[in-house]
């Protein structure tokens, strides 16, 4: 759109926060209460969700609220195999020193700490890089009590505030380093609760399964869970599209957003790709057409295509892909009893492949014994790509044929 931009200008709000005021409102409270109460106030976040529901968009918001509040955000990416969070932990203390010498409190530490990929493994000294580290254990204890030192410094010396770390795709960090995580958290709770530290992060539906894997003990009480609902509502999604644009005097006709919705069909992140395509093809000045619409669609559909469905389609097995489109035909939300049934195989036999697909982010489990597509996209292209005829997978006329069986 000529002259026109879609994207939040400084101090706005990202387009796909509608329908998540609610959260936004009550991190705000949390906020305030552990400046004032510290730990004994606070209550860690775990946002759950598949991929594309806005999971990193919302804990950016987080972040930058708590920034807002005085906060020091210390932010970590967790990526299989990759920095671990001790070693992601000591650089970001360290880029601190020199503008807040409180950070010393830490930094102090951490030089005589081993750090590596997993934690605390190969030897680095901060201050002294030709002086041998000493090697010293994983002291969850030890690194509560800086954190904690830290965050008061932080609040004393901004009369507000404190510091908080966010962890973004959680259920692939090293499972050592979730182990430690998990034991600093309940550490500085027990020990140093008036300190004003807080924690957040993200991550998909299994990542319980994941914290219990690497040894963490009743995550549900450790973390306050909030799981995003796969797809917006049909009047959040509208909002989400019609907000950005009245900022800015443009008018979305509403046969567009009905295109719009019918095409995403709330998907958050196929919304915010349709939407922002949408807006740099439509020629304005004041108004989105459907026929802008219209234009954007393939674009973007080509693109996810490219970009992400056709190398996920390739990458899965035979009998995956029998899974997922026995769950298109049975769905949108489908038993998993019916999904074996036109498969014509018992549950238990099918129940590895479900768990990964559900690990994975393809398949999402509404509720027990129910399972729907994570992408609506995806479910679409699942739909063209299964062949008709192929001697490895079971066809899909067979198990067309055994849907009225079902519904007797």
């Amino acid at each position: 759109m000529q002259g026109r931009l879609y994207s939040p200008g400084p101090g706005r709000r990202p387009p796909l926060m509608t329908g998540r005021d609610d959260l936004v409102a009550e991190w705000a409270l949390q906020l305030n209460e552990v400046t004032s109460d510290g730990r004994n106030a606070a209550d860690d976040w775990l946002l759950l969700g598949p991929r594309g529901v806005g999971k990193t968009v919302l804990l950016a918001e987080l972040g930058r609220m708590a920034e807002e509040a005085g906060f020091e955000v210390l932010s970590f990416q967790a990526v299989a195999h990759g920095e671990g969070l001790m070693a992601s932990l000591a650089a970001q203390a360290t880029d601190r020193l020199d503008r807040e010498p409180l950070w010393e409190r830490l930094t102090g530490w951490l030089g005589g700490v081993e750090v590596g990929f997993a934690g605390m493994r190969a030897g680095l000294d901060l201050h002294h890089r030709d002086r041998p580290a000493r090697p010293e254990p994983r002291d969850a204890r030890m690194l509560a009590k800086r954190l904690s030192e830290v965050a008061d410094g932080v609040r004393g010396k901004r009369r507000r505030g404190g510091v908080l770390l966010t962890l973004d795709e959680i259920q692939v960090a090293d499972p050592a380093d979730l182990a430690l995580l998990a034991a600093v958290l309940q550490q500085a709770s027990v020990h140093h609760g008036a300190a004003p530290l807080l924690f957040a992060a993200c991550g998909l539906p299994h990542t319980f399964a994941a914290l219990k894997a690497a040894g963490v003990t009743h995550p549900d009480r450790l973390f306050r869970v909030e799981t995003l609902p796969v797809a917006l509502s049909p009047t959040d999604a509208k909002l989400a599209l019609v907000g950005p644009a009245q900022e800015r005097g443009v008018a979305w006709e509403p046969a567009a957003l009905d295109r719009a919705l019918a095409f995403t069909q709330g998907y958050p992140a196929h919304l915010q790709l349709l939407a922002a395509e949408t807006w740099k093809r439509a020629p304005g000045p004041d108004a989105i057409a459907e026929a802008d619409v219209e234009a954007a669609i393939p674009v973007i559909a080509g693109r996810l295509e490219t970009a992400t469905l056709e190398p996920r389609w390739d990458e899965l097995s035979d009998r995956e892909r029998e899974y997922l489109a026995a769950v298109d035909l049975c769905g949108p939300e489908a038993r998993t009893a019916d999904v074996a049934a036109v498969l014509g195989r018992t549950q238990k036999q099918l129940s590895v492949v479900r768990a990964g697909l559900i690990r994975e982010g393809d398949l999402v489990a509404v509720r027990h014994g129910r399972i729907r597509f994570a992408s609506p996209l995806f479910a679409q292209y699942v739909r063209a790509r299964y062949p008709q005829v192929d001697d490895e997978l079971v066809p899909i006329e067979r198990m067309r044929a055994r849907l009225p069986e079902l519904e007797a």
